[in-house]
């Protein structure tokens, strides 16, 4: 029972002394001076506002795509007797160019039977006449009163001009289908998708190629209703010559420098009712440049584009870097040496500017360096303006005192001594280090080191 006694005393006495100790550690624990958050001035670079004209550029996404892409059917059953040299996936034909033929055999043939036909028809026609003219004068001869309609042979000779119209129909018929048996091309055109080959049957309304136009590329581009606002699109479907958009294509698999030209000739007068957009139809002239006349290559159909709309021009507004918005709707303003924010208008944003319409006014200093902690109404101090250092600009402003100083100093050159002293009374005083962010201080060590001669480890 006394050793537990003892064991127990001993515990506690231990216990008692750290807690002591620890609590010595505390009360003598050294602790930086830390400046008050009211005291602190964040220096701030900023630029004056100005009111400038602006040509808005809406950005968007699309696929190009030919004007005419369809399939080549046969309108014709038979055999494939010829392929052009050009039927091939990538080949070009133009208008009224031979691709392929069937066998015509069977509709020259059909063709002669048909013109027989005919010269039988008018065969006919012409013996029933002679014999409508024999009844006539027969009855005005021995007939008495009116003649009828059978008398003088009308039905008959209807029935002959009626067997001529439909043997000629017929002949046109065949003649049509033999000429069917040529496949040419409906206008300048390139073999995207080769379906038959030389010595295949087909049948009528069978594909025969899947072919694309090469005259004109179409680009079928989303715009939402604020961007169709800020082009000042004021009609749909075919725009008149003063309303069509200059719009720049490029490639996003390609260089940025290649740039295709494009125009926005026509909008669609319907909305997409699930994605609540509006298509402009954009239109490239030549896009294979099959023509050679352009610095740009082949723009294919299938092509996943970037395309950056030319808007109209918007006067008097103000253009402000990304990073001098605190939001969406504010901006950071220099004020009274204090940092605010105002509420803006906001016409349009790209990647790197807002365009505001108002809530600010020229000669507002719109803080383009904004603190990583803002907090409103803080002191600030301007370190630069426009683009221009305080320091320098104050200097600018007295040029003539420094010349004066630097007179001054040509008669009167100060010892080493003198120097030393100078320099020491224009040392700033030594920041305090626990308020220094880590780079502060790395900074701070090879200033020093700098001046010691030494070098950073």
């Amino acid at each position: 029972m006394m050793k537990k006694r003892s064991q127990f005393k001993i515990i506690a006495a231990v216990i008692a002394l750290t807690t002591f100790l620890f609590a010595v550690m505390i009360y003598f624990k050294p602790t930086a001076p830390v400046e008050k958050l009211e005291d602190l001035i964040e220096k701030i670079e900023a630029m004056s506002a100005k009111k400038q004209d602006v040509f808005p550029i809406v950005s968007t996404q699309a696929v190009v795509e030919s004007r005419h892409n369809i399939y080549l059917k046969s309108q014709v059953t038979g055999q494939v007797v010829y392929t052009s040299p050009n039927f091939l996936t990538g080949g070009f034909f133009d208008t009224g160019d031979v691709i392929l033929k069937i066998d015509p055999s069977d509709y020259e043939l059909a063709l002669v039977q048909a013109e027989v036909n005919v010269a039988k028809a008018q065969q006919a026609l012409s013996v029933e006449k002679e014999q409508a003219d024999l009844a006539r004068l027969d009855w005005e001869k021995y007939g008495q009163g009116k003649a009828s309609d059978l008398v003088l042979r009308i039905p008959q000779l209807k029935e002959a001009e009626a067997g001529l119209k439909g043997a000629q129909a017929n002949y046109e018929t065949q003649n049509i289908k033999l000429k069917r048996t040529q496949i040419t091309a409906p206008f300048p055109l390139m073999i995207g998708d080769k379906k038959v080959d030389l010595g295949q049957v087909v049948s009528n309304n069978q594909d025969l190629a899947g072919v694309f136009g090469t005259e004109e590329a179409e680009i079928r581009m989303p715009l939402s209703q604020t961007q169709i606002d800020l082009l000042n699109v004021k009609s749909v479907g075919f725009l008149s010559e003063d309303e069509v958009l200059e719009v720049n294509v490029r490639d996003l698999t390609r260089d940025r420098d290649i740039v295709w030209q494009a125009k926005i000739f026509r909008i669609e007068s319907s909305i997409d009712r699930k994605s609540r957009v509006y298509y402009a139809i954009g239109t490239i002239m030549d896009p294979m440049n099959l023509n050679k006349d352009k610095a740009t290559p082949p723009l294919l159909p299938g092509v996943f584009v970037d395309l950056q709309v030319l808007g109209p021009k918007i006067e008097n507004v103000y253009k402000v870097p990304i990073k001098a918005m605190r939001d969406d709707n504010n901006i950071f303003i220099f004020e009274d040496n204090k940092l605010i924010t105002k509420p803006v208008k906001v016409l349009d944003r790209d990647e790197k500017f807002f365009t505001i319409i108002s809530g600010i006014e020229e000669g507002d200093y719109i803080c383009v360096s904004p603190p990583f902690s803002y907090v409103p109404g803080m002191k600030s101090q301007l370190a630069s303006l426009d683009g221009v250092p305080m320091g320098a600009r104050a200097r600018s402003n007295g040029a003539s005192s420094a010349n004066r100083s630097a007179a001054m100093s040509t008669k009167t050159q100060p010892g080493p001594k003198d120097a030393t002293k100078d320099a020491a009374a224009n040392t700033k005083p030594r920041p305090n280090r626990a308020n220094m962010t880590p780079e502060q201080r790395t900074a701070a060590k090879a200033n020093r080191q700098a001046t010691r001669g030494g070098t950073i480890q």
